[in-house]
């Protein structure tokens, strides 16, 4: 497997000499000069590894190692310092920066791959044990607990760049029925079979999660209310005529559906968004289920 490696370097013969120390390695290096560049390919690129020199033209490497670690979401993101500063006080204001290694750009090119696939390890590492306490074990869609992370994550961006963001609480109608009528084994069939159903149906840049029990979150990043309506509208259609649950207990079931927004939220909490879903929600429960309600407004199906 490739891995990605941003290289933060603004010295055009050190970025060649480490191409050549990394040519016959498994790696995708993508060069950013200054770190306005490398806060850009970070979002955008994903790296696995973030090479930094200290020395660079717009800020230094200390300052965006520091704004890096700020972000929960690069917890487990290595950094390694690469650099001719070679200073125990300068190497100590890395690490305390959040480095994961420091190595001088002199130093022998094994010890560099070396520190690199260590690093590169480690991270592998880090995001296995990251996965299982975020994934539900039933569903394998994502918990509660990064629900909650995500939800506050997309509501910070949403205001910081101005863009829309919808939040969709979906429950199974009725669902107690199928866990004491046909006991938990026969619910839990039909759980992974609608996460597997809501899974298929979603955008790629959407967040599914299981909430808990029978209900579950569905974040839209960058949606307008109308899109994100139809978008679930849609989904509840498909569950009606995909007939879940006839086969395991010979009932079709039905969800319902709560939506809010972002434009919708007065207070800079991420909580207001969420506790709008579950109103709207409640709202389509009270109003006799299959339905899809949106906070504030007063569409009907």
């Amino acid at each position: 497997m490739e891995h990605k490696i941003l290289v933060v370097e603004d010295n055009a013969n050190d970025l060649e000499t480490l191409k050549n120390k990394l040519k016959n390695e498994p790696y995708e290096l993508i060069h950013a000069p200054d770190g306005k560049t490398a806060f850009s390919l970070l979002e955008k690129e994903k790296p696995d590894l973030v090479i930094l020199d200290v020395l660079l033209p717009d800020t230094d490497g200390f300052e965006i190692c520091r704004r890096i670690r700020k972000r929960e979401q690069y917890i487990s993101l290595p950094i390694l310092f690469h650099t001719t500063v070679n200073t125990t006080d300068e190497k100590l204001i890395g690490l305390e920066m959040g480095a994961s290694d420091f190595l001088n750009k002199n130093s022998d090119e094994r010890e560099l791959i070396v520190r690199i696939r260590n690093l590169l390890n480690l991270k592998k590492n880090i995001d296995k044990q990251v996965k299982f306490s975020v994934i539900d074990s039933l569903t394998t869609i994502y918990n509660k607990t990064y629900f909650q992370y995500r939800i506050s994550d997309e509501f910070a961006r949403g205001r910081r760049y101005k863009r829309n963001f919808c939040c969709a609480i979906i429950d199974l109608d009725y669902f107690k029925q199928v866990n004491d009528l046909f006991g938990y084994l026969t619910g839990d069939m039909v759980l992974k079979k609608i996460a597997a159903i809501f899974r298929q149906n979603i955008r790629g840049a959407d967040i599914l999660c299981r909430y808990g029990g029978d209900e579950f979150g569905w974040l839209l990043p960058e949606t307008e209310m109308d899109d994100a309506y139809l978008a679930v509208e849609r989904m509840r259609q498909f569950v009606v005529t995909s007939e879940l649950g006839k086969d395991e207990c010979r009932v079709s079931l039905t969800i319902s559906c709560g939506l809010s927004c972002l434009e919708d939220v007065s207070a800079n909490i991420a909580d207001e968004l969420f506790a709008n879903a579950v109103n709207a929600l409640n709202k389509a429960k009270a109003k006799g289920r299959n339905q899809t309600r949106v906070y504030g407004k007063e569409k009907e199906n």
